[in-house]
């Protein structure tokens, strides 16, 4: 299958008044938390015509203002990489913006197909070449091949952007090195009114731990099950499992019956369903290509929700924060004793817990919120729009 690439640099100069705006992803939930929560309702806000276009086979709608389009789910990982990218990019040009702002590697080249006379937005959630070093499904010896591959067309595709924002700012520099790539960051840092009316959690029957998120052995899932048990601690997960293969792993180790299993919780709901049944909040990303720098969003909300975090050292953002804020412990995500020790000491001192709390929603209130990255957004399409 081909794809028609075109050349942005000749775009028209806009009316002031033309500010429709359309964000697409082929693999994103509808109500994601970064594409929908924080962006499309932020541009709402700012007095732009936002459409949202999705393939989640949950239909159409209009939600907080913002129109939605679903093209329908592919199941499969190949249908969808071969279908559902140009379900949504034919979707999305039928409505005609100003500027697109897709979310997908797997769109970086079928996007290109998009109306000449619009700005093209990239937004990079995390280091795409990186990730084909890591993906389970990859066989090994083909691993490099990808990561090869997809930094070339990742390099290409970017030159011809008119913009890309970036997670990291690792991520933004590398853009940068591309070259005649405009490229700013915009951090996944939670909405400030997360952390308002959030307290140490001292009425909680039964000391409970929390995670959110993907469930890949990456993540230490199974190193979170271990530990909170040891520990004697219930703990809550919440997201969807890699595989059901690995599902079924975990549900048959013996410590499983100490796991509240929610699944896939909407992002409007893990406040009242997850954080506030819980005393602290688990990050114990294995060491990894795409983890060492990234933001891990869990760590931004479990502190705007007043929760101490056990926060994994090979993740260097959450190394710096929890050690500079005192917000919680670092530890060896894969030594089980350690993360159990670490939930002890915070389980079991009331008055550290309740420190180390209010630390963390200083520091997401003073710091690390949505508010100062919005700005950055908003000033990205004012300058491409020249409003």
């Amino acid at each position: 299958m081909s794809w028609k690439w075109s050349d942005n640099r000749g775009l028209k100069k806009r009316s002031k008044k033309m500010k429709k705006v359309v964000h697409i992803t082929s693999v994103h939930q509808r109500y994601d938390t970064r594409i929908f929560q924080k962006e499309c309702l932020s541009l709402k806000q700012a007095g732009y015509e936002v459409s949202l276009v999705v393939a989640d086979g949950k239909g159409d709608e209009t939600f907080e203002g913002i129109k939605i389009y679903d093209v329908g789910k592919e199941k499969n990982r190949i249908k969808r990489l071969l279908f559902t990218s140009k379900k949504v990019i034919e979707k999305a040009r039928e409505l005609n913006a100003d500027i697109y702002h897709y979310h997908d590697p797997d769109l970086l080249i079928a996007a290109r197909s998009l109306s000449l006379n619009a700005h093209l937005i990239f937004d990079s959630h995390e280091d795409f070449p990186a990730l084909m070093l890591q993906r389970d499904y990859i066989p090994n010896i083909l691993r490099k091949t990808l990561f090869r591959l997809a930094k070339r067309i990742e390099k290409k595709s970017a030159r011809q952007m008119s913009g890309v924002v970036c997670a990291t700012d690792n991520i933004r520099d590398k853009f940068l090195s591309y070259e005649r790539v405009n490229a700013v960051t915009i951090k996944n840092y939670p909405r400030l009114e997360i952390t308002e009316n959030n307290t140490h959690k001292t009425e909680i029957k039964q000391p409970t731990a929390c995670y959110v998120g993907g469930l890949t052995p990456i993540r230490g899932v199974k190193e979170m099950i271990i530990a909170c048990k040891k520990a004697g601690v219930k703990l809550l997960l919440a997201g969807p499992f890699d595989s059901e293969e690995y599902f079924k792993q975990m549900q048959q180790m013996p410590e499983w019956n100490n796991v509240e299993y929610l699944g896939y919780v909407e992002s409007t709901q893990v406040k009242e369903k997850v954080y506030d049944r819980a005393n602290l909040g688990l990050v114990l990303l294995h060491k990894a290509p795409n983890h060492t720098l990234s933001i891990p969003i869990k760590q931004l909300e479990y502190m705007a929700s007043g929760l101490p975090s056990i926060s994994s050292k090979e993740v260097v953002f959450c190394k710096e924060v929890v050690e500079k804020e005192n917000c919680g412990i670092v530890v060896n995500p894969l030594d089980t004793n350690e993360i159990a020790e670490a939930i002890k000491r915070i389980i079991n001192n009331p008055l550290l817990a309740k420190e180390m709390s209010e630390n963390a929603i200083n520091a997401a209130k003073e710091k690390y919120n949505w508010q100062s990255q919005e700005r950055e957004l908003i000033s990205l399409y004012k300058k491409l729009l020249k409003v």
